[in-house]
């Protein structure tokens, strides 16, 4: 896979369970209307790190999401241009712009996002927000799941 390119990815069992959500709204004869929580959730990924962008994409894969990979903050931006983002999970040390800086950028332009910033530079973790969460590197996978799930309620 190059790097900077979009990747969707839609985790097993996702289309089976919006279709069961479906028939039963029908069976109760109401108008199925979808939730956010019940829609496709897109994720941008961002590291200059190969390596670290295909494991936490590995990680996440098999969530019911929709995952975009960038590989670094210009192929990011440029993909927020293109398509709405709901989690920005963006590494902090990056050679063009921090990862603050490219969090502040996607939550202006998509308010109702939230961001997770990973980094191993952090010797006191930064206190967490209802938008921005941390994760110090190295991380366990659950607690990258965890954080997904928090964000994406």
């Amino acid at each position: 896979m190059e790097c900077g390119a979009e990747t969707a990815r839609r985790g097993p069992g996702a289309s089976s369970l919006l279709d069961a959500i479906r028939a039963r709204t029908r069976q109760a004869g109401v108008e199925s209307k979808l939730s956010m929580a019940e829609a496709q959730r897109t994720v941008l990924i961002v590291d200059d790190d190969p390596q670290v962008l295909r494991l936490v994409q590995k990680i996440l894969g098999s969530q019911p999401i929709s995952i975009l990979l960038a590989s670094g903050p210009a192929a990011a931006l440029e993909i927020c241009e293109r398509q709405p983002v709901d989690l920005l999970i963006s590494d902090v040390v990056m050679p063009e712009m921090d990862g603050h800086k490219l969090v502040d950028r996607v939550l202006k332009r998509y308010p109702a996002a939230t961001a997770l910033l990973i980094s191993g530079q952090y010797k006191d973790m930064p206190r967490n927000s209802t938008r921005i969460r941390y994760l110090k590197k190295p991380f366990f996978p659950s607690d990258l799941i965890g954080h997904l799930r928090e964000l994406l309620p």
